[in-house]
This record gives C-alpha cells, structure tokens and sequence, in this order.
C-alpha cells in the first residue's frame, strides 16, 4: 500500500512538473530609447529673420487686400441682382388682387354643382307659364298652412330645399307657417308622382318646433326637360324668438330679428334687414348669381364661400369669408376676420369705438378705406404679397426690411399710424400672397 502511494506521489509531481515546463514565458518589452538631446543654438541670423518676417507680412497685407477688393465687388454684384428682382417682383405685386376673382375664383365655377339640375328649364318664367296656360306643361298646386302657439323660449326651425323661405314678423304668441308647392312636368304622370311624394312633417319637441320638407325622391326625366318643383315657405314669428333655418336652392328673406338666427343657406340668396342677437350663425353658399346682403349684423359666426356678399354695419363677429367678393360698409366693434382666395374684402369704414381689427388674408386682397378723421394703429405683415397706401395720410414708423437695407425680402413688416398715435384703435393684418391696401 505504502509502494502504491509512493509511485502516485512521484507520477503527479512528474505531471505537475512538465506541465510548468510547457509555459512560455513572457518577454517584457524594451524600455523606448530616450529622445536625442536638444542643444539651442543662438548663433542664427536674426536680422535676416526679421526680414523675411517682414516681407511676409507686407504680402500678406497686399492678399487681404485682393480678398477685401473681390469681396466687396461679389457683394457689389449681388445687391445689384437683388435689386433688380426685388423691382420685377414689385411689379409683379403692383396690381396683385386686381381682377383675381375672375382669374382665380371664377375657374372654380365649374365646381359649384347646379342645384336644380333635375328642375331645370330651358324656358323663361314667361315662356314656362304660357305653356302651362295652353296645356303643353301639365302643372299641380298643393297648399299647407300650419300654426303653433308659440312662448318666448319657443324656438322655430324649418329645413327645406327646392324653395323661397319669406319670414314676417308679428305681434302674435304664434308661429305660422304656409307653404305653397308646384309640381309641373310635360307627363302628367310624374306631376302626379312629385305632388304625392312631398310633404311637409311637423312637430313640437320640447321647446322646438319644427317644419321639414320631404321631397319625391324618384326623380326621373327621361326627354323631359320642362320638370319642375318649387316648395316655398311664407313664414310669420315673434321677432324676439330663436329661428333655425336650413334651406337649399333657394332664397331666404329675413325681416328685423332680435332673437337668435342660425340660417344655413346654399345654392341661394339671403337678404336679411337687422339680426341684432349677439349668438347670431350665419352661413352662405354657392350664391353666385346676385349677392347677398345683411343690413346689419351681430353674431358670434358668419361664414361666406363661393359667394357675393355685402354687409352694411357688422357689430362684434368672427367672419370666414372664402372664395367670395365681400363688401363691408362699416364696423362697429372689434372684429376677426379671415379671407381666403376670391375677390376680396373691402370694408369703408370703422367705428372710433373699435378696439382691436385682426385681418388674415391669404391669395386674395383687402382694401381698407377709412374715414379720414380716424386715428388708429397698424401692424401689417406681408408674406409674397404687397403693401400700398398713401404716404401723405399713413405715417410708417418701422419697417423690415429697412430702407437702408438691400435686397428682397419674402417677408416685409411695417407698423405706424393714420391720424393720431396711439388713439386706442388697432388694425392687424397677416397675409400671404395678398394685396393689402390702405386707401
């Protein structure tokens, strides 16, 4: 057993001792040599030195003047292409706006659906009614009349299309609606089809009461090009309540109003005398034929596209006028107004009581002329359009760019006044691809 023991010890420190002899033994690196010595010598030429520093410094004097001299020719150079750019765009913006509404919102007439396109007729109203008369166009006539009595939180709403909505105003706790329907066609089969398929529905829910319009809807033609259909509303109200209308192809005619009025009209003309409540909503469309027009308007929204439009006296409003030509006699109070494309707005006058006017307009033109005994503040900001005004009645205090800078710029400012500084009034216009013009 010892013998055993004795030969295991020798063989595993045989092992252990080759083992160790495999190892390969690392080499430290050499230390780097050390730097050569530096010895300064003093013996060199330093007036020759101080020549050469010299000279170069008199060639460096002459190359900044060369640099100095072709710079100032570059700039030279490019102010005047600058110059010259900034004169052909002023006359590309000199009669910016002029004419846009036909060069610009009349191409998109062909977008404006005709209305009564199933209706129509190639015929005059004369022409249309002698036919009628000799039997060539057959023709029904349906009435409907009703009334509601009516409180002071009553509220009307009426919603028809293919129709005129006249409203009169009267003493009476009531609400009255009559409606006269003509259905006509060259078949007298269709007359008959229209008349029964449109109705009138009625009702009072709660506080509203409501009349709709439901028209035939099987609206078929064939060669027939004399079918017509017209469903118009005479209507008599307190004017002090609230009155909802929504009309298509068709007019609406509107009386004094003191309570709140929602009129949603398209394809149609509005005529409206005074609409005096403060939560007045306004909406035109698509009344291209012959403008619409307010005498007088206060409302928290009025909103005009693809319209002619003319306001007398607009009283505290955020107006939305696009693709439209908007005329405003006068301004009462502080106003937002923004306007895109079309015709333009132009407003003559605003009141010495107005605060604030804020103006965006974008690829159109605003023409402002003011009384000229008003005094007030302007902050004009155009952005690839122009600015023109009288220099002998605005007076410009700041503008950027400067006169004494060079250059065009896409984005001009110019703030000042008319009549007196600081009179209280503000007048802010933004604009991008605009013509602004104080007259």
């Amino acid at each position: 057993m010892k013998k055993l023991f004795k030969s295991m010890l020798f063989a595993a420190a045989a092992i252990i001792a080759a083992s160790s002899g495999l190892r390969a033994q690392v080499t430290p690196p050499e230390p780097p040599l050390p730097p050569e010595n530096y010895t300064y010598n003093g013996n060199f030429d330093k007036k020759e030195l101080a020549k050469k520093m010299a000279e170069l410094k008199v060639k460096m004097a002459d190359l900044n003047k060369q640099m100095a001299k072709l710079s100032v020719e570059q700039n030279k150079q490019m102010a005047l292409r600058m110059n010259d750019l900034h004169k052909k765009l002023s006359v590309q913006f000199k009669d910016f706006g002029k004419d846009f509404d036909k060069n610009f919102s009349g191409s998109f007439n062909g977008m404006v659906p005709q209305g009564s396109f199933n209706f129509k007729s190639d015929l005059s109203d004369q022409e249309y009614r002698k036919k009628i008369a000799t039997g060539e166009i057959k023709e029904k006539v349906k009435t409907y009349s009703k009334t509601y009595s009516a409180d002071a939180n009553d509220v009307l709403q009426i919603s028809n299309s293919f129709g005129k909505i006249n409203v009169n105003t009267w003493n009476r706790n009531e609400f009255k609606v009559d409606v006269t329907m003509r259905f006509s066609s060259e078949d007298a089969g269709i007359v008959d089809e229209m008349a029964e398929g449109t109705s009138i529905r009625d009702s009072k829910t709660g506080s509203t009461v409501s009349f709709k319009t439901i028209t035939w809807t099987n609206q078929r033609r064939g060669g027939d090009t004399h079918q017509k259909m017209s469903i118009d509303y005479v209507v008599y109200m307190p004017a002090g309540n609230a009155l909802d209308i929504n009309n298509k192809f068709g007019s609406v005619t509107l009386p004094n109003l003191s309570g709140k009025t929602v009129v949603r009209l398209q394809f149609g003309t509005l005529i409206a005398q005074q609409l005096t409540n403060a939560q007045n909503d306004v909406s035109v469309r698509f009344s291209q034929d012959s403008p619409s027009s307010i005498a007088f308007y206060n409302g928290e929204k009025l909103r005009v596209e693809f319209s002619k439009f003319k306001a007398g006296t607009i009283d505290n409003s955020a107006a939305t006028f696009n693709f439209s030509d908007v005329s405003i006699d006068r301004l009462k109070t502080s106003a937002d107004i923004n306007v895109k494309f079309g015709g333009g707005l132009s407003i003559g006058a605003i009141d010495k009581g107005v605060k604030n006017l804020n103006i965006n307009a974008s690829n159109t033109k605003i023409d402002l002329d003011f009384d000229n005994d008003l005094s007030y503040n302007f902050d004009v900001t155009t952005r690839m359009g122009s600015f023109n005004y009288k220099d002998d009645k605005v007076k410009v205090t700041a503008k950027t760019p400067g006169d004494e800078e060079r250059g065009w710029s896409q984005v001009k400012t110019y703030k000042g006044y008319v009549g007196k500084n600081n009179a209280g009034t503000t007048v802010v216009v933004n604009s991008r691809f605009a013509g602004i013009q104080f007259k």
